[in-house]
């Protein structure tokens, strides 16, 4: 055993550690320069802190990766010193290198979207081969010279290894000890449990633990596994009852109801729910008043309908709004999405039909886009359309057949559709072309710069999107079923982009009820999420059957609260306030009013917790749904 064979061999291996360290490092700087107004409040010793803390997760994730060619590099056989053997190793280290650059520069982009790193988004993302052509389109640029300095930087990196290589210097012990070494980093430390996104929020703040992280390892840890992050177990019935579902007739399924018509001699009503793309309270003049002109038609509707002005997006993806609104389960950290859950739950859907109605699901996107076409049938939607099934019927002066689709064509070809429905019907319309890559626009809706990536860009397509929700809604009052039809206008999620680090605006979108003839006009101060609005729709159409359902209805009287998914965090929003969580502690909390005994802050505490963990032991025991 000689010590200075041993170190030799285990400084070509530090050295390419270190190299892809200081890359990380970059990037982490990156994010907090570019994005310093969401970390300003941090001191300079938090800073260092965070930067510090960061290496655990980054050298995580390097060894997970780097671990099998590092080690066969250092093999003690005379075929590892060969140079092709080093240079065939070394090329699979660089290709690491240059794919950590893309996903680091990608996320640090994602991150200007929703303030925090990409989690399981990259699944959808990978999958969805028509985003990221049109991505690799507008960014093609970027793209090229990023592949100019592959290349030339691929022989300085070999040139900087070959400097650590040591031919005939053999040692098994270094083998060892450097596998011992990558598993004990890759876990992040001797702890009992591996390195969890968790971890990085250990000083209960929200922007030491986003600084701390990197997007590589956050989505690695939602991505590559589908396994539920575990809770601490407790009687479902204390979460129960702090939610206020108290005496349930099934204890087994305490969110189980079995509903009875109220009105059966009454006329089913229709509904037309439209949810479009990153519609966000902010740019609804009637809602936030700041002026924007986009909105003339959206403007009209919340004055003639019913306006929920404190209602929230259940997440940041369109799978989370989807999933919340037509199954009433919540997203939370660490729980597969209804793609991937093997649990009952409610189908909105289904339920409608057993109460004689038909339904239609229509995208604007393509059919198989972030696996719409595969979500849409889980909820029970046994019609369903993308953009291959209508065609474009304005003169869209760029990029006409872009996949994101357009939101008139879709909405006429609504209109279409169900001219053959025997009433009462269901539809979903997921409207979308107002998703990135902008597109620049003829009259009216250019009144702002265009650009493929900026709001003004979006204000832009928002007046579009607006304008054709206003030719819907006026084509279809020349329906004789007009009056019996309930239109729900929402959000995906909202648009975190060019909001500031408060979390009432990356998570706040609109909700309007919109049915003159049935519901009474009025602006309701009410906080909810979209998982209240399966409870909802099934009161509005007094459907009857079972389902089951966290959620509330939203025309009941109580002031209510909001429980969303922030990454691996989770936030609620009450009248008393706003909290964050990290399931370990809390990250974060702005208060309505002075709290000096603490009672508010524990209460929201002890809500969010029991909304969380009930969610969490309910699906993972297949407890949520009998049916």
């Amino acid at each position: 055993m000689n010590p200075i064979n041993i170190a030799i061999k285990l400084v070509s291996s530090f050295s390419v550690l270190l190299l892809f360290l200081i890359i990380f490092q970059v990037f982490r700087s990156l994010t907090l320069v570019l994005y310093y107004d969401l970390f300003q409040e941090l001191s300079f010793q938090e800073i260092v802190q965070s930067f510090v803390l960061g290496i655990r997760f980054d050298l995580s994730v390097i060894s997970v990766f780097l671990g099998v060619p590092l080690l066969l590099l250092i093999l003690p056989f005379r075929f590892s010193d060969q140079y092709f053997y080093q240079v065939l190793f070394h090329t699979i280290i660089y290709l690491a290198l240059l794919g950590f650059i893309i996903f680091l520069a990608a996320d640090l982009l994602y991150f200007s979207y929703v303030k925090r790193h990409i989690t399981n988004e990259i699944i959808f993302l990978l999958n969805d081969t028509d985003y990221l052509l049109s991505e690799a389109k507008a960014n093609g640029t970027s793209l090229a010279g990023l592949l100019l300095l592959a290349l030339l930087g691929y022989p300085l990196y070999l040139r900087f290894t070959s400097k650590y290589h040591r031919p005939q210097r053999h040692s098994m012990l270094a083998v060892v000890l450097l596998f011992l070494l990558l598993v004990t980093i890759a876990r992040g430390g001797f702890q009992m449990k591996p390195l969890s996104v968790v971890d990085a929020y250990q000083h209960g703040n929200s922007a030491m633990g986003n600084l701390a992280l990197n997007g590589l390892f956050t989505a690695s840890k939602y991505s590559i596994t589908s396994e539920w992050v575990q809770r601490n177990e407790q009687q479902s019935e204390n979460y129960a009852s702090v939610l206020g579902f108290n005496n349930p007739a099934n204890p087994e399924f305490p969110f189980e109801i079995k509903r009875e018509k109220k009105f059966p001699r009454k006329k089913a009503k229709n509904l037309v729910i439209l949810m479009v793309e990153s519609l966000t309270t902010k740019y609804v003049d009637s809602l936030a008043n700041n002026n924007y002109k986009v909105t003339p038609n959206l403007d009209r509707l919340v004055h003639e309908g019913v306006s929920f002005v404190n209602f929230f997006a259940s997440g940041q993806r369109s799978v989370d709004g989807i999933q919340s609104i037509v199954t009433g389960v919540p997203p939370l950290p660490g729980m597969p999405n209804i793609t991937s859950l093997s649990a009952n739950y409610s189908r909105l859907a289904k339920l409608a039909e057993t109460n004689g109605y038909q339904h239609i699901f229509i995208t604007t996107t393509h059919r198989e886009s972030f696996y719409l076409d595969a979500i849409a049938a889980a909820a029970g939607f046994s019609e369903y359309y993308g953009k291959e099934d209508f065609p474009i019927i304005l003169d869209y002066p760029n990029d006409r057949d872009r996949w994101v689709g357009w939101d008139y064509e879709a909405l006429m070809y609504l209109l279409q559709q169900i001219e053959e429905m025997q009433a009462p019907y269901f539809a979903f319309v997921n409207a979308s072309a107002d998703h990135t890559p902008f597109v620049e626009l003829q009259p009216p809706f250019n009144q702002y710069e265009h650009g493929s990536d900026t709001e003004g860009g979006y204000l832009n397509m928002l007046h579009y999107t607006d304008w054709a929700i206003g030719e819907f809604i006026e084509k279809f009052k020349r329906r004789k079923d007009f009056d019996d039809t309930i239109f729900m206008i929402t959000a995906d999620h909202a648009l975190a982009h060019f909001q500031s680090n408060d979390p009432y605006a990356r998570f706040r979108v609109p909700l309007i009820v919109y049915a003159p003839k049935l519901i009474k006009s009025h602006s309701s101060q009410k906080f909810g999420a979209q998982t209240d609005l399966l409870p909802t729709i099934i009161n509005l159409l007094d459907l009857e059957g079972a389902y089951a359902t966290i959620g509330r209805d939203l025309f009941q009287p109580n002031p209510g609260f909001a429980v969303v998914k922030d990454g691996a965090l989770v936030n609620i929003f009450t009248p008393q306030g706003f909290l964050q969580h990290s399931l370990k502690q809390i990250v974060d909390k702005q208060l309505t009013r002075e709290d000096p005994s603490g009672s508010t802050q524990a209460g929201l505490e002890k809500k969010l917790i029991a909304f969380d963990h009930l969610t969490y032991h309910l699906l993972s025991k297949n407890r949520w749904f009998s049916q």
